[in-house]
Order: C-alpha cells, then sequence, then structure tokens
C-alpha cells in the first residue's frame, strides 16, 4: 500500500514508523536517517519515531544518545538529529504503541521492542513489517514474509527481554548482538522501500538468527519443527 497525500500533488509518499529508539532502534536510525536524506531517485519518504522512554545514563553505553540527551525523550532526540536542515521528514510519537489504531496508515513498521504486545500488535497489521530482537550478542530478524508457522514456534517473552543481560552494563560486559540486528534492519529497509518504488532486482534480509560470537543459526532448527 502506497499512500497517497493530497498535500504531495498526487506524488507517492511512502510512510515508515520506527517503533522502539533503544538499542536496536536508535542504531537503526542512525544508519537508515542519513543513507535516506542522500536518495535522489527514492519517492518521498516520511520517516515516524514511536518511543515513549526518555533517556537514561544507563542507556548511553549502548544507545545513540549522549550525556546531553538524558532526561529527554527519546524520540525527540532523534527526530532533531535528523530532521533539522534536511529533505527527511521525521515525525515524533512520543508514546508507546498500545493500540492497533496507532498503526493506520503506515507502508513499513520496524519493532524493535522488548515487549510481547506491541510486537504482536505489528505482527497483525497490514503493513510490511520487520521484528528485530536480541539478546547480549545474540539476534533474529523475522518479517511479514516469514512463514507463519514458523512465527508460532519462536518462543515468546512473558516480560520485558533488554538488550544487555543482566548486569552486563554494571559489569562492563556490553555486547553488540543489537548493533548486527539494527544493520539488518537497515538492509531490510532499505530494500523494502526500493521494492514498493518498483526496483524488481531488490531483495530484503529474510529470517535469520544468529550470535556474533558462534554464529549463524540454520533457520531449518525452527522450519522443520
Amino acid at each position: 500500500m502506497i499512500l497517497m497525500s493530497d498535500e504531495d500533488d498526487g506524488y507517492r509518499t511512502i510512510n515508515v514508523l520506527i517503533v522502539g529508539l533503544g538499542g536496536i532502534g536508535s542504531q537503526l536510525t542512525d544508519l537508515i536517517a542519513p543513507a535516506l536524506r542522500s536518495t535522489l531517485l527514492l519517492p518521498e519518504i516520511r520517516l515516524h519515531l514511536m518511543d515513549g522512554d526518555i533517556v537514561e545514563e544507563g542507556n548511553l553505553g549502548h544507545q545513540r544518545f549522549t550525556e546531553e540527551d538524558i532526561g529527554k525523550s527519546k524520540a525527540e532526540v532523534l527526530s532533531k538529529r535528523h530532521h533539522v536542515g534536511s529533505n527527511l521528514p521525521v515525525i515524533t510519537h512520543n508514546k508507546n504503541l498500545t493500540s492497533a489504531s496507532q498503526l493506520a496508515g503506515y507502508d513499513i513498521i520496524v519493532v524493535a521492542v522488548d515487549r510481547q504486545a506491541p510486537r504482536e500488535l505489528v505482527h497483525n497489521s497490514d503493513a510490511h513489517w520487520v521484528d528485530l530482537r536480541c539478546r547480549g550478542d545474540g539476534w533474529l530478524l523475522i518479517d511479514s514474509d516469514t512463514n507463519r508457522n514458523t512465527l508460532a514456534k519462536i518462543p515468546q517473552n512473558q516480560k520485558p527481554v533488554g538488550c544487555q543481560l543482566p548486569g552486563a552494563v554494571a559489569d562492563d560486559n556490553i555486547e553488540f548482538g543489537f548493533a548486527a540486528v539494527a544493520a539488518l534492519g537497515a538492509q531490510w529497509l532499505m530494500q523494502k522501500i526500493r521494492m514498493l518504488d518498483g526496483r524488481p532486482e531488490s531483495k530484503t534480509p529474510k529470517f535469520s538468527m544468529g550470535y556474533l560470537t558462534h554464529g549463524q543459526m540454520k533457520t531449518s532448527v525452527l522450519e522443520e519443527i
């Protein structure tokens, strides 16, 4: 679904939403926004950033924020960073995803949160979506093209699960699964935009999971169960 906006005088506009601006989401935003600003042939992109959290000191080691950002809205910090003086409209949604109605009108959704409920809202939406997860040096990518039977076999966390293992930040043991899956997500997002723009040669990364230390796992482990 490509949205047509009257104010765009009939030109195509692709609305992209990134839900969650922590380790994965902030890193992905810093990767994709400059790339989108530099494009000349793609249709207009509107980048929407959604997160109700503020920056805390414990975020600084693995999220794309600085000491000056502490106490500020994550969405507003990243929006200001990438919107000011650029040709890329960046729209702030300083709230968490709690309702399916918040997803209306988006062509592409990236969900990078540590809770199951908002993930399921995105999975049940009509948009093209990618779900990015990490834990320590491990990572997982699933998207709207992933087989539904495979999705059903992926364990669901009942409580929020952060990017870093318990005690990792205090123990000076930050791991970088978040950066790996953010790069995969940025690749997926750019290629999906190209696909919606009618570039048949474009291909997105598919369902994958692995560890930076031990390498990529065989997805057939889940697909053949």
